[in-house]
């Protein structure tokens, strides 16, 4: 499973560097975030380091106001409707191939789609009408459907299987899903949620399409049992986990900033006044990350002086979580199924014993803390393991 970085506010210097660290990556770009002639020069600055892009149309909220998203050119001028014409339809998807899509070399074609609280067939033909429309423009590009569904679609077992039904009768290469927290949460408390999630991504696999699992946390590792081919991720919470408001008037400014440092073993995410607590209590060491995830950009916090005291900034923090998980993402997928299934329940294991010892210490992670979403994750992967195990195990490498 690979890593995609999902472009979000002050996102550009970052993802220039990772893509030269990694030797290449693929940038979700988001028209809420960059003007289109804010693409033209990013894309060609990535493109040099080996860097190619996707473009997220993010008509999620087909009446959203948010000024800088609603101005892009491919943005219908008058959308009245929950459903709109063909004409408008082909009028969007001409000019998202156009000036954007084939403008950016993009590496597949992600097609419009609003958020969907209910499965249907008025949704199944919104969504036949915009692939056969997307069909006749001859895109050269792989084409994938946006799933975008809220957490009440989620955890409907008969949402999920009735999506499983209609992508059958889709011509389309893959599947770009957004999913919806429930309570706009970052690290999701339902294991209903999750399980519906990974029976999900397998019965898309099982279809031969691809997936990318946008808006992504370090939760959503999991996604590897499923044979997801990249998560994507970003900078602030609002590019790892997926809320409507984003795509509304509001001031972008971040309201309550603060620097926070992700412990890859733990799963966990600290602020630096409780990496200062560990310290004090001679725990600091195991929160250290190993050198195998070659971010040396958290070293600093443990150099010996008091981690509150040195310069690891908002930009630090970001780049190291973003390495550590592109470690993690590649890492979690296995040759085998049962590999795979095994060595995920271990990382789970391991980060709770060492969450234990930390939280007993006075060391904890407030609302970042793993500790109260593994079981949750553990007891996903047992489920879809009973579900779907034997025949995830005869598919892995067919």
């Amino acid at each position: 499973m690979n890593l995609y970085l999902q472009f979000g506010h002050g996102m550009m210097g970052l993802c220039e560097s990772l893509t030269e660290k990694w030797g290449g990556s693929t940038t979700i770009l988001s028209p809420r975030d960059l003007k289109h002639s804010q693409m033209v020069s990013f894309t060609k600055r990535l493109a040099k380091l080996n860097g190619r892009v996707a473009i997220d149309p993010q008509f999620y909220m087909p009446h959203a106001d948010h000024v800088r998203l609603t101005t892009h050119s491919f943005w219908p001028d008058d959308y009245q409707t929950s459903l709109f014409s063909s004409s408008e339809i082909r009028r969007m998807l001409n000019d998202l191939k156009t000036n954007y899509n084939d403008a950016f070399s993009s590496s597949f074609f992600i097609l419009p789609n609003a958020y969907c609280s209910e499965v249907n067939d008025i949704w199944y033909d919104y969504n036949t009408e915009i692939i056969n429309c997307a069909k006749l423009l001859n895109i050269s590009q792989p084409i994938f459907i946006t799933l975008c569904l809220s957490h009440d679609v989620i955890c409907s077992e008969e949402q999920v299987h009735l999506i499983l039904e209609y992508l059958e009768e889709w011509d389309i290469d893959g599947c770009y899903i957004i999913a919806e927290p429930p309570k706009n949460s970052y690290l999701v408390e339902n294991p209903l949620w999750l399980i519906n999630l990974l029976d999900l991504c397998a019965g898309i696999k099982q279809l031969s399409k691809s997936i990318v699992m946008g808006y992504c946390s370090h939760q959503m590792l999991c996604l590897a049992l499923s044979q997801v081919d990249a998560i994507a991720s970003g900078n602030w919470l609002n590019v790892r986990s997926f809320n409507t408001e984003k795509f509304y008037i509001a001031d972008d400014s971040i309201s309550r900033r603060s620097t926070w440092y992700y412990c890859p073993q733990a799963l966990s995410e600290y602020q630096i006044t409780y990496l200062d607590v560990a310290q004090r209590v001679g725990k600091i060491d195991e929160l250290r990350t190993h050198s195998s995830f070659n971010s040396p950009n958290s070293d600093v916090l443990f150099s010996g002086v008091q981690p509150s005291s040195v310069n690891f900034n908002e930009r630090e923090a970001f780049m190291h979580y973003l390495q550590c998980l592109k470690i993690q993402a590649i890492n979690s997928s296995k040759s085998t199924y049962l590999d795979t299934r095994e060595s995920l329940k271990i990382q789970l294991e391991t980060a709770s014993t060492l969450l234990s010892y930390l939280i007993s210490s006075g060391v904890r992670g407030r609302n970042r803390d793993f500790s109260k979403v593994l079981d949750i994750n553990l007891s996903a992967i047992d489920v879809f393991d009973q579900m779907r195990g034997i025949m995830q195990n005869y598919r892995w490498n067919r």
